[in-house]
């Protein structure tokens, strides 16, 4: 840039201001420095937070937010909301999200003109040229202050494209920041009803143990009688040892079912919980939704597909900025100098003009550039036909999922009453000496399988509920599981 003279105290004086300047940044920005979460002296101008919340209505954005354990035993909706403020998937997830907004801020930046302030002092000793090509030896003082206004004003579309492309960047990250929280509720869901579950079999176990320990002192007496054989004992005690090992193995199964809870909510594995579950009801309403209307539901609603369009749209907005790259641009600059040297009469102008910027010969750079965007937008595309294809898997296997664990409750229900029924007639024929322990054992055996398959009915179908919301696209919350037991 051209220079032009000012007089001696006036460029010093505006040399002091720039060097006063750079200092007080560096004080003001000092706390900025020491804490890099510091929003200090950078205001949010394009209102890029504000965007980011409209996009994702009915979520929180976790940070800053206190996440404690309530007091009490946990009920799902607490485990399901301190999940989504500590899980470090959504945390990520947010992050990635602000991320994306921050870059849509910058993209929109390119519309308003940059502003730089120069300045310099300089003293040269020694032989030297001076401006008027005489050599001299006297010292020379040169002290030089500049600002400078750029604007682009047209570049075949490219800025435009640009934040349209990030726009729709930051649609998809919303979008994805929704998905990951609805895959974050189904973990707690499968985690928290698992360690019901785990609790239940342990339960059950040792119910199971305890009838086997009281067959083995039935023997015990009936063959001290004379009613029992000695081989009516051992088989009593097998069953025992048995039924011992399946207590152990069902109570290690719950200490890791335990943690893994605690981990999916974002606490360490050795964090104690205890939880306040809601029992599953005696009667489940009749599951009636029609599969295809599911599916049209799920393709609407559904974050991860709205996530791949946006994405895809932003790619095909992305293949306008490549080739926005070899055109032409247009911008406006102005500026103010000014110049003291020792010797040389004072410069102090300003300057404005209209610049353009023609590409002539980028070494192919472009042209490659605009091949790698249409690929992009390509592998884009491919990926929406994917995730649309997964939305009607996922519809249809949790559907048939959920269809079956109801059938699974209703059978279970009836399984488990007949077992005990037969358990306790068993237990009955063989203490009056016409029933054998073989009977008996069978029976045992035959009713603690049906209390561990009711179980698993019950955990299947707390679980295939919240695959099938999953799959619909409305899990953001625990909601539907806890108002609606018949879901959809």
């Amino acid at each position: 840039m051209k220079t032009h003279k000012t007089n001696p105290s006036r460029a010093r004086l505006t040399a002091v201001h720039l060097f006063g300047a750079a200092l007080l940044g560096a004080v003001v920005n000092y706390p900025a420095a020491a804490d890099p979460k510091s929003d200090l002296f950078q205001p949010d101008a394009f209102r890029m937070g504000k965007a980011l919340k409209k996009r994702t209505v009915g979520l929180t954005d976790p940070v800053g937010l206190d996440c404690a354990l309530p007091a009490g035993p946990l009920k799902l909706s607490a485990a399901v909301d301190i999940a989504l403020c500590r899980n470090p998937a959504t945390r990520a997830a947010w992050a990635a999200a602000r991320l994306q907004a921050a870059d849509l801020g910058g993209a929109e930046s390119a519309l308003l003109p940059s502003v730089a302030g120069t300045g310099s002092e300089a003293r040269t000793y020694g032989q030297h040229v001076d401006v008027s090509g005489d050599t001299v030896d006297t010292p020379q003082d040169t002290r030089d202050a500049a600002l400078t206004l750029t604007w682009t004003l047209y570049d075949f579309g490219g800025t435009y494209a640009n934040i349209k492309s990030n726009r729709l960047l930051l649609d998809a990250a919303a979008e994805t920041v929704n998905s990951v929280t609805q895959q974050t509720v189904l973990t707690v869901v499968e985690n928290y009803y698992g360690v019901v579950a785990a609790d239940a079999a342990v339960v059950a176990a040792k119910s199971a143990e305890a009838a086997y320990q009281q067959d083995v002192q039935i023997t015990t007496a009936l063959q001290k009688g004379g009613v029992a054989s000695l081989s009516d004992v051992l088989q009593a005690e097998t069953a025992y040892d048995q039924a011992d090992l399946a207590t152990v193995q069902y109570e290690y199964a719950a200490q890791a079912a335990h943690g893994a809870l605690s981990v999916g909510i974002g606490l360490n594995a050795d964090q104690a919980l205890k939880l306040d579950a809601q029992p599953v009801p005696a009667e489940v309403p009749a599951f009636a939704a029609r599969i295809a209307d599911l599916m049209g539901q799920a393709t609407r609603q559904r974050p991860d597909l709205a996530a791949a369009i946006a994405q895809r749209d932003s790619a095909e907005a992305a293949v306008t900025v490549a080739r926005a790259a070899g055109r032409p641009s247009i911008s406006f600059q102005g500026g103010r100098s000014g110049s003291n040297t020792t010797g040389v009469p004072d410069q102090n102008y300003s300057q404005i003009g209209i610049y353009v910027t023609v590409p002539i010969f980028t070494g192919f750079k472009v042209a490659y550039g605009v091949r790698q965007a249409q690929a992009s937008l390509e592998s884009s595309e491919v990926n929406v036909d994917k995730v649309r294809l997964q939305v009607t898997s996922d519809v249809w296997n949790a559907y048939y999922s959920l269809d079956s664990a109801d059938q699974q409750l209703k059978a279970t229900a009836t399984l488990v009453k007949t077992a005990n029924q037969s358990e306790q007639v068993a237990l009955a024929q063989y203490q009056a000496g016409v029933g054998t322990i073989l009977t008996l054992l069978t029976a045992q055996a035959a009713a603690a399988a049906a209390a561990q398959s009711r179980i698993s009915a019950e955990l299947a179908w707390e679980t295939a509920r919240g695959q099938l919301a999953l799959a619909l696209g409305h899990l953001s919350k625990s909601e539907p599981l806890v108002t609606d037991p018949a879901l959809p």
